[in-house]
């Protein structure tokens, strides 16, 4: 979403605002974070259980920043406690 030219966030960190003017690094920043994620959800689940805990837990991050974040209905910090929320729920039960 910051490398994204029609959102308008006002209150964005100083930490996406360097993103924002650098979308490559972005990007490569994102990529880097999935694969961590990726690689200990298949370390602490097993390999097939985490792949698919992280494709589950990817899908999730989608739907709640597409579902909540555009129509300003939570702040990023509600946003991203409900993503947390929906991650412990899967990675717990």
């Amino acid at each position: 979403m910051n490398t994204s030219k029609r959102i308008v966030w006002p209150s964005r960190s100083r930490v996406l605002n360097y993103l924002t003017d650098y979308p490559r690094q972005s990007k490569w920043f994102a990529a880097a974070l999935f694969l961590i994620a990726t690689w200990l959800c298949a370390g602490l689940m097993g390999l097939g259980s985490g792949l698919f805990a992280a494709v589950v837990i990817l899908m999730t991050a989608g739907s709640v920043a597409v579902l909540f974040f555009p129509f300003r209905y939570f702040g990023a910090r509600a946003v991203a406690l409900l993503y947390l929320c929906g991650v412990l729920l899967e990675t717990l039960f």
